[in-house]
């Protein structure tokens, strides 16, 4: 009797969609998988640089701030003892005075007899008012129609720009007219003549006749007047502009003695020194993470071994810490860098040394003119802002850097695709092989199944 023929795995199921998955997993850890990696990187790179341009951003707008030579323009005003309001623009006067108000300047108002409605009429006959006041003069015709509202109409139309006229209602059925300087001073004095000039047709004939008293100045136009350091001075308005340079003083109570001191700004500078350093500070953290290399804590930037971002630090610090040729360092104006490159501040030192000589130590922060040796100096922040700017500016570093990281991350996503394109291309082919040899393998166990069918007959035909 022949032996039994033992199948060795063909037809046995081993080319299955199981194995097809098993062998496409290594394929992705072997080919897909570092692409992948590299692809998050990337975008990792491109996140941490858009920070540090960010922070880089902020940190130049301190710098900028601290070398313009409008922040130390910067004036502060402390008024006491009087009721007196004090405006000082940038680049004014630093002083110190006293001013005394002795009377306000006053707008002339004057006003009319008294009529029983706002449509009396206030003329017989034609004629015309003549309105002067300063060196202006206006006309204002009439006639007998005209009633007292449309009087201060036309006074408003010809004369506005010099004079308000109103209607006044003084009592139950009496109104007045009333004309009002628009602005104080001695010559705002309200002047009135009539053409014709008589009893029958003249309006401020009527006007006068309304009243027994007439029109009447009830409060007459004045000048200001008050005592600046001891000197008696006029002015036509309340409104002081033209005393000292860039300052406008604005009296209020008249009797009335302030004290005013006028000063630079420090504070200001002082807190834009502040933000300076904090923003150093997030800018100089940030980056020590993205280029860090700690291998034993396991700590790796993303940045690690990449020149240009370690250099950025560098170049801040090497001229933060330079001194000029007196000297003077941001050091002495309480600035300092510890071991670890972290910045620090030290206020009272810097108000100490700036306010000893605030015009060295603006020629030291902006540049300019020495002064003593008639040189041209630049300043620190000059130099850094230019540094900062050439990282920033359209086309600088930072913009040729970031175009880079995005070719890069480009490439990589196009690799990673087309990667996994052939790899999709590969296995569709596998799968279709696989059917292929599984329907062989199908035909093969039908056969072999046939013919061990013919071998048991003929086994079992000897037997008997």
């Amino acid at each position: 009797m022949a032996a039994a023929i033992n199948s060795l795995g063909i037809g046995s199921g081993i080319l299955t969609s199981d194995v097809l998955d098993q062998l496409r997993e290594a394929d992705e850890a072997r080919i897909i998988t570092p692409l992948e990696n590299k692809v998050t990187l990337q975008n990792q790179k491109e996140d941490a640089f858009k920070l540090i341009d960010s922070l880089l951003t902020t940190f130049k707008s301190s710098v900028s701030a601290l070398g313009d030579d409008t922040l130390y323009q910067r004036r502060t005003v402390d008024v006491t003892s009087g009721n007196l309001e004090v405006t000082a623009e940038t680049g004014s006067n630093v002083e110190s005075f006293t001013l005394e108000t002795t009377a306000l300047a006053k707008q002339n108002i004057q006003q009319s007899g008294t009529f029983s409605s706002r449509t009396d009429t206030v003329a017989t006959g034609s004629g015309t008012l003549t309105l002067d006041i300063g060196a202006s003069s206006y006309d204002i015709t009439y006639t007998a129609t005209t009633t007292l509202e449309e009087l201060a109409q036309s006074i408003n139309d010809e004369a506005g720009n010099d004079v308000t006229a109103t209607i006044l209602q003084t009592g139950a059925d009496t109104y007045s007219l009333i004309l009002t300087s628009k602005e104080t001073g001695a010559d705002r004095t309200i002047s009135l003549t009539d053409t014709p000039d008589d009893a029958v047709n003249g309006l401020v004939d009527a006007l006068d006749q309304a009243s027994p008293t007439g029109i009447i100045s009830v409060q007459d136009a004045k000048d200001s007047e008050f005592i600046y350091n001891g000197i008696t001075i006029t002015r036509s308005s309340n409104e002081v502009d033209d005393l000292i340079n860039g300052v406008t003083l604005t009296l209020k109570t008249e009797g009335e003695t302030a004290n005013v001191d006028i000063e630079q700004d420090t504070f200001s500078i002082s807190t834009e020194m502040q933000l300076l350093v904090d923003s150093y500070n997030a800018l100089q953290t940030n980056l020590s993470d993205v280029t860090v290399s700690d291998r034993e804590a396991g700590t790796v930037g993303v940045f690690n071994g990449d020149s240009f971002m370690k250099g950025i630090i560098r170049e801040i610090n090497t001229i933060i810490i330079s001194a000029d040729g007196n000297n003077n360092s941001l050091v002495n104006y309480g600035i300092d860098l510890d071991r670890n490159g972290v910045m620090s501040f030290n206020q009272s030192e810097f108000d100490t040394k700036f306010e000893s000589d605030p015009a060295a130590a603006e020629l030291f922060f902006t540049g300019g003119t020495n002064p003593t040796t008639g040189t041209t100096v630049t300043g620190l922040f000059e130099t850094l802002d230019d540094k900062l700017y050439s990282y920033t500016k359209f086309n600088g570093l930072f913009d040729n850097f970031e175009q880079g990281l995005e070719s890069t991350t480009k490439n990589l996503n196009e690799e990673h695709a087309t990667a996994i394109e052939r790899l999709d291309s590969r296995y569709a082919i596998l799968t279709q092989q696989f059917i292929a040899y599984d329907a062989m393998i199908s035909r093969l166990n039908a056969e072999f199944a046939s013919f061990d069918s013919i071998i048991q007959q003929a086994n079992n035909g000897t037997n008997n």
